[in-house]
């Protein structure tokens, strides 16, 4: 596989990592309140929607220290599923510790506060490294031997 090719798996692979890490805390914040209170179909499909559009805020913020994670594991051909979900767990914390926006959001919404979000936001992290070592990280450095069996 050319480097040109890889360069565009792996771009799809991150899309497609903070997507899942979206999803997962969505429903991880959603999930208390789901059948709950509300049975109001609209405001569960605008809360979705607004999941779905707020990943890209979260894929924004975690774009760079992706691409790094990834740079280091294209080099030196790390192909192991831990390297790729304690990544995308050490960045989500990272991310989690830099922006604490807990207090702005406390009374904007019906939803009941969310008190475990360091967990959360982690496991969301390994979610989206795990689903970013299933889409481009398992062949990791494989665009540095062209005859290898791909």
């Amino acid at each position: 596989m050319s480097f040109f090719a890889r360069f565009f798996v792996i771009l799809f692979a991150l899309i497609f990592s903070f997507i899942a890490a979206g999803i997962a805390l969505a429903i991880g914040v959603m999930a208390p309140e789901l059948f709950a209170n509300s049975s109001d179909p609209i405001e569960k499909f605008v809360f979705f929607t607004a999941a779905f559009f707020a990943t890209s805020f979260a894929g924004a913020s975690a774009f760079v220290p992706a691409v790094i994670l990834v740079a280091i594991a294209e080099t030196f051909d790390l192909r192991s599923i831990f390297y790729y979900a304690i990544g995308g767990g050490l960045i989500a914390a990272i991310a989690w510790y830099s922006s604490d926006i807990s207090l702005q959001l406390e009374n904007t919404t019906d939803i009941s506060p969310v008190g475990y979000g360091l967990q959360l936001v982690t496991a969301a992290g390994i979610i989206g490294g795990f689903v970013y070592w299933l889409l481009a990280g398992r062949k990791a450095g494989a665009w540095k031997n062209p005859y290898a069996a791909t």
